[in-house]
């Protein structure tokens, strides 16, 4: 039987040397390792099958290389040459270089076929197109020893640094070695020989003798073979909560199927990188009922996360189920290997994404799973970082993971880092989106590091998700956040459309997510193929979709809006969005509008809010724009952070009173709202300060009302009644002037609410019900509501509770239309203070 340490030959390009030329390799191999065993007799370490494996493999390189020399063919024993070299520095860079294995192989099959089809030629039998060929492959092979030789100076921080630099590289050489196999694929009289099977057996023999030998210290009979076993499912960690009901429908669906003559399950468990999908796929496999179901050697662990292409899956798939039989069909082999047995088995394909996603593959890999499915007792389950499943989801039955909830977070945590159970923790943990390996690494961070969740949150905005772990390569995604990440941003759906990572980069910046609707109108309205940009960003699960809303991930969006990855164009076009639809939404109370755009505020306000937070240089139009968002929120709900930030922006600008005045003005009615009053007061009066000097008297004016209305909330503190009285007055010359009617009734509204305050209630009564009759005719809806609201109050203190009561009720009924929730809510408290 074969030997599983013995590396296969790709599908694609599977030949093998007759059998002269194997028994002198392996002849030579063994005289090698009797030195080697001479050596270990004298006190040296024994080699391990590894290592030996290693050297066996150069030492067949260099008796090739000989065989090369004797062939009358200028160049071809230094291309064997070169390519012993670079299969050496592949060797040397496999912890960095993703391809270097494909590479590898490549350059091995390569001149092994070449070599195999040209010994005992003599130089007149050798045509010339083959010639020209052979000093092509040592030109390419030249420039591939290049490379390599730049990649390996590098010093290791750098590999790191540009691993995606370095992976093109390698990938530009392993597209340079497929033109040559194809080139002498079509020009060279090479062919497959008919003993394969005998050759790969005469191999394995030999091996079988060599691991013998290794494992006891003599000889043993060589007609003896080691049988290759199926790969071992890994154990889960310690450390796993929040998914109790997921694993128990999982084992449920895996255990029930295929009794009673059912088919047996096809399980899909989506979702993006870091949730957990193979930790909770591996719960389900150690569960005890699952185990009683298939039994050990009938659980069959694929890791599918290298697999980049049709023959690199075949032959994980190959591998992971200790297949003996060698065909040359390797799909016909795996599904010999399945059939061999009718017991119940299941075979979990983790990570099966990094295939599917080779789309020109994708219809290779498609018949793969088919002819797989086909096979009655055998239940699929596969992990994908993805949204939809494989084969247009027929037949699977489809669990998309999400992040854990609250308490599972903080379990996580504290398992890692006990010392961390302090209050911003649950902040930190809402941070990073409950999701599982962020929580993780960021718990080994506190562990190491002994900050709480407060600094750790600073350093987190400050770093990104650059702080939470190192990776060795380029796919240890358990280890570092980035590499996680980015093997969803750097997989082949979204390098084939890089619409995709721009609409990507635009989402980020809403953290609330939106609407297909928003996003055609407002957010991306020129991206053409927004659809297909969609699409690509629900197969790499580097979006999700609730209802109707798309959104990223936190710490998704923290990656993607990391500075070195962000396009500042997507910034530049947001921003700019986000200023056209506030100012297109730009109505007052009381117009027939404002309810509408009221509506549309509130569900983008978490957008709009982050966007303006994320703005740093002042622009005149912007504050504009942003100023509109504040007075909504004023309206609404009453936020500081929005409307502080655009007087941070304002008083960077040189210029702008008439802006400057507007935010103080909004920046003081907020604190009212807060009963900040002296805050208020002061902010008014700048305001007041910035009105005059431009000189815009009648914004000037306002500012002085609204001195008033904040000194009515001070009484008896603050402004004297005398002085209020006389702001009013001098108010109202300046709107009788201008002919500024509304201004004039709000003067008498004012007016009326000070007596009465000061104990004339009949005349305050009186100007109240005056200037709410001018204000329901002129139309102003929200001022006469407001005047009721204030005729309630002095009919209140007038202890003439039944007209408070209707005043309030009135005052009530007006003002749910405008969401003035400050004023509705004291007019519904008097409504009551009567009634009780």
């Amino acid at each position: 039987m074969p030997c599983s340490c013995i590396p296969r030959w790709p599908q694609a390009a599977k030949s093998q040397l007759g059998d002269n030329f194997v028994i002198q390799a392996r002849s030579h191999a063994d005289r090698e390792l009797e030195v080697h065993l001479a050596k270990n007799k004298n006190g040296l370490s024994k080699p391990t099958a590894a290592e030996y494996a290693g050297e066996a493999a150069k030492e067949f390189l260099e008796v090739l290389r000989q065989v090369a020399n004797t062939i009358p063919l200028p160049g071809l024993g230094q291309a064997v040459a070169l390519a012993t070299k670079i299969i050496e520095a592949c060797e040397d860079s496999h912890a960095t270089l993703e391809h270097a294995q494909e590479l590898k192989m490549h350059v091995k099959t390569l001149v092994t076929l070449l070599v195999d089809g040209l010994k005992g030629k003599k130089e007149e039998e050798i045509e010339e197109k083959l010639k020209k060929d052979i000093e092509a492959l040592q030109q390419d092979l030249t420039y591939i020893q290049r490379k390599l030789d730049e990649i390996a100076s590098q010093h290791a921080l750098l590999i790191i640094f540009f691993r995606t630099i370095n992976r093109d590289k390698v990938d530009k050489c392993v597209r340079r070695l497929d033109n040559a196999m194809a080139r002498f694929n079509v020009r060279s009289p090479l062919k497959f020989y008919s003993n394969q099977q005998k050759t790969l057996d005469s191999l394995n023999n030999g091996m079988n003798k060599v691991l013998a030998i290794l494992n006891n210290g003599q000889p043993i009979d060589s007609s003896l073979s080691v049988v290759p076993s199926r790969s071992i499912m890994p154990a889960n960690g310690d450390i796993f909560y929040g998914r109790d009901l997921l694993v128990e429908k999982l084992v449920h669906i895996l255990t029930e199927a295929g009794k009673d003559g059912q088919k047996y399950a096809r399980v899909c468990l989506l979702g993006p990188g870091g949730m957990g999908k193979t930790s909770a796929a591996l719960a389900v496999m150690a569960h005890p009922e699952v185990r009683k179901r298939f039994l050990e050697h009938n659980q069959i662990w694929v890791p599918c996360v290298k697999a980049k292409s049709v023959s690199l899956l075949l032959d994980t798939l190959y591998s992971s189920l200790g297949t003996t039989r060698n065909s040359g069909n390797t799909l016909r082999d795996i599904i010999s290997e399945i059939k061999a047995s009718t017991e119940p088995l299941v075979i979990l394909l983790d990570n099966f994404e990094t295939p599917w996603n080779v789309i020109e593959s994708r219809s290779e890999t498609e018949q793969t799973l088919y002819e797989i499915d086909k096979i009655s007792h055998v239940t699929l389950f596969i992990t994908m970082r993805s949204s939809i499943p494989p084969c247009d989801g027929k037949h699977w039955q489809t669990f998309e993971i999400e992040a854990v909830d609250g308490d599972a977070a903080r379990q996580i945590y504290l398992d890692i880092s006990p010392a961390g159970n302090d209050d911003p923790m649950v902040t930190l943990l809402q941070t990073l989106g409950h999701m599982p390996l962020a929580i993780t690494l960021m718990a080994r961070r506190a562990r190491m590091t002994g900050l709480g969740a407060g600094k750790l949150i600073e350093e987190y905005d400050r770093l990104g998700t650059a702080m939470l772990g190192q990776a060795q390569n380029s796919v240890d995604a358990k280890h570092s956040l980035d590499v996680c990440i980015s093997l969803s941003v750097e997989s082949p759906p979204m390098k084939k459309r890089p619409d995709a990572y721009e609409l990507l980069a635009s989402l980020a910046m809403l953290p609330v997510g939106t609407t297909y609707g928003l996003l055609t109108k407002w957010w991306v309205p020129n991206q053409p193929n927004l659809l297909d940009a969609l699409q690509v960003l629900v197969e790499t699960s580097l979006m999700q979709r609730r209802e109707t809303h798309y959104f990223v991930l936190p710490v998704i969006r923290s990656y993607i809006l990391t500075p070195s990855r962000f396009p500042e164009g997507v910034r530049i076009a947001i921003t700019k969005s986000a200023c056209n639809f506030l100012l297109q939404h730009n109505s007052s109370p009381g117009d027939l509008s404002f309810k509408e755009h009221a509506d549309a505020l509130s569900a983008e306000e978490g957008n709009l809010q982050a966007i303006l937070l994320d703005i740093s240089e002042a622009d005149p139009d912007l504050i504009k724009a942003f100023l509109v968002l504040a007075k909504h929120q004023l309206s609404t709900r009453l936020r500081l952070e929005t409307i502080e930030h655009v007087l941070k922006l304002a008083r960077q600008m040189k210029g702008h009173p008439e802006i400057m005045g507007d935010a103080l003005t909004c920046y003081g009615k907020m604190l009212f709202s807060l009963d900040r009053y002296d805050d208020a007061l002061e902010q008014f009066s700048l305001a007041h300060q910035e009105f005059l000097s431009i000189p815009n008297e009648q914004q000037a004016a306002y500012s002085l009302l609204d001195k008033v209305q904040v000194s009515m909330h001070m009484w008896p503190l603050g402004i004297s009644q005398s002085e209020r009285l006389q702001l009013i007055m001098d108010a109202k010359i300046v709107f009788e002037r201008l002919g500024d009617a509304q201004g004039a009734i709000l003067c008498l509204h004012h007016y009326g609410y000070v007596i009465g305050q000061y104990g004339d209630y009949e005349e305050g009564v009186k100007l109240l019900t005056q200037a709410g009759d001018m204000f329901k005719a002129f139309p102003d809806p929200l001022n006469y509501a407001k005047c009721l609201h204030d005729l309630q109050t002095v009919y209140y203190w007038d202890e003439n509770y039944d007209a408070a009561l209707e005043s309030g009720r009135a005052a009530v009924q007006e003002l749910k239309q405008f969401r003035e929730y400050y004023n509705l809510t004291d007019s519904m408290e008097l409504v009551g203070r009567p009634c009780s």
